[in-house]
């Protein structure tokens, strides 16, 4: 396999020497459509069904930022930045005194359980959910924020995971790290055999795929987002200070 550079572009990935190389295709142009579909299903399926750290961003929501908090409203759309696009929350919370409080983001039938919805109920946000409106993914909080939370706390910080676009331009690039580019191509290879009907090269690529995708699990972890702890929440801390709540 030739040296690609770095980062690999999309035409070297699929090109002659890379998914072309592995499924014995000697220019860039033969079956060019069903390479880069293979490769964008790949890329898909295993950069954006974990949520590994290169899907995570942050956003913080302030009195000046682009949607503002702003006294009394409960919803705001989830943010669009360079382009990448919101796909699933991660963690919500603000900083008190030094301490990180989290805002709970809730299922919708546990939000109907507990949220406070009303103008008049506005104050520091508890509970979260993710809605969809016919034009955008909002964030709807519940308490509304009140003027003295502005004016206390001042921002709101959402960790979010994005969704993974595909690949068109030639010279695009994945937002995987590095080391983990290349092995898409064992995976793309797989699939491509599959859909071209090469069940016998199909079949001796699938342990090469299938231990690509076992290196992609090993960074599926919950990097962001906790087990909150059954109530009194005091009673479980440890002697470090922190702030927190007497009850979750």
């Amino acid at each position: 396999m030739a040296v690609f550079s770095q980062p690999p572009t999309f035409l070297q990935l699929i090109g002659a020497d890379g998914l072309g190389w592995l499924v014995g295709l000697k220019d860039d142009t033969t079956e060019l459509d069903a390479r880069k579909n293979a490769f964008n299903k790949a890329y898909v399926e295993c950069a954006g069904l974990l949520k590994g750290y290169w899907r995570r961003r942050s956003f913080d929501y302030t009195a000046s930022s682009s949607p503002a908090l702003t006294v009394n409203v409960r919803a705001y759309n989830t943010p669009t930045t360079s382009g990448a696009v919101f796909d699933t929350p991660g963690r919500l919370y603000y900083r008190e005194s030094g301490g990180m409080v989290d805002v709970r983001i809730l299922d919708d039938l546990e939000w109907l359980e507990r949220a406070a919805t009303q103008t008049s109920d506005a104050g520091d946000p508890a509970f979260a959910r993710v809605v969809q409106t016919t034009s955008a993914t909002q964030l709807e909080l519940s308490r509304p924020v009140s003027q003295g939370f502005i004016d206390r706390i001042g921002t709101l910080t959402l960790e979010y995971y994005i969704a993974i676009a595909h690949l068109s331009a030639n010279g695009d690039t994945t937002i995987l790290p590095r080391n983990l580019t290349l092995l898409l191509i064992e995976v793309a290879a797989w699939m491509y055999a599959l859909t071209q009907g090469d069940y016998q090269l199909a079949d001796r690529l699938a342990p090469a795929a299938e231990r690509a995708k076992a290196e992609f699990l090993r960074h599926d972890v919950t990097r962001l987002g906790r087990a909150f702890q059954q109530r009194p929440a005091h009673n479980y801390l440890g002697t470090k200070r922190r702030l927190t709540r007497d009850y979750r």
